[in-house]
């Protein structure tokens, strides 16, 4: 069975997302998000924490062998750990509020050039429904950015497995480039506007 699309509109210009961004700030941008996504509670033992003997291996000389000392050493299995995670949580990684904006702009500028992303006219699902929903959006795996829409429609759109919710006001460059494609609404777009509206003032001068 065909893949259905996602019904577009034309409501606004999309021309707005246009700021070409070096690959170093994306991967930046992106690294400190995974980063302060992790919970960082991994915790691995030393040789001084292993619950084994601390008896020699063997005697030191008169063995032709190598000189070992206990096996808690990291040479032997079982042994403590050398080097691993401590379980303490590093200071969170941040951005400063013009490059995470920056960044944010560039990946829906490149969404834009790939034809990944759309506006879409939410008022086009019926009755709230679920079947409404999935007729507009398609079966297609796709993040919807909304702001402030009806409660009853978003619910009928979140029941479709196909679909990530996103929030314009919290929307960053990690959710977007973790969604395929992306659709906008009419609302979610003029506040994205007005959110970005520092990067692009000063990207048009």
């Amino acid at each position: 069975m065909a893949t259905k699309k996602v019904q577009t509109t034309s409501l606004q210009d999309l021309s707005v997302f246009n700021l070409e961004v070096s690959p170093a700030l994306l991967t930046q941008a992106i690294y400190v998000y995974q980063e302060n996504t992790h919970i960082g509670t991994s915790k691995v033992k030393t040789r001084g924490e292993v619950d084994l003997t601390k008896k020699k291996v063997y005697k030191q000389k008169g063995t032709g062998n190598a000189r070992h000392g206990s096996k808690s050493a990291p040479i032997y299995v079982g042994g403590g750990v050398v080097f691993g995670p401590r379980g303490l949580k590093l200071s969170p990684k941040s951005l400063n509020k013009k490059m995470k904006l920056k960044a944010l702009l560039g990946a829906l500028s490149l969404y834009h050039k790939e034809g990944r992303l759309s506006l879409l006219n939410i008022e086009d699902i019926k009755d709230q429904s679920s079947k409404s929903a999935l007729q507009v959006l398609g079966s297609e795996k796709l993040g919807l950015v909304h702001f402030r829409e009806n409660p009853k429609t978003l619910k009928a759109v979140g029941n479709l497995d196909n679909i990530t919710l996103l929030s314009a006001n919290r929307l960053n460059i990690y959710k977007v480039v973790t969604s395929p494609k992306l659709v906008i609404t009419p609302t979610a777009y003029t506040h994205l506007v007005e959110r970005l509206k520092s990067v692009i003032t000063s990207k048009s001068k």
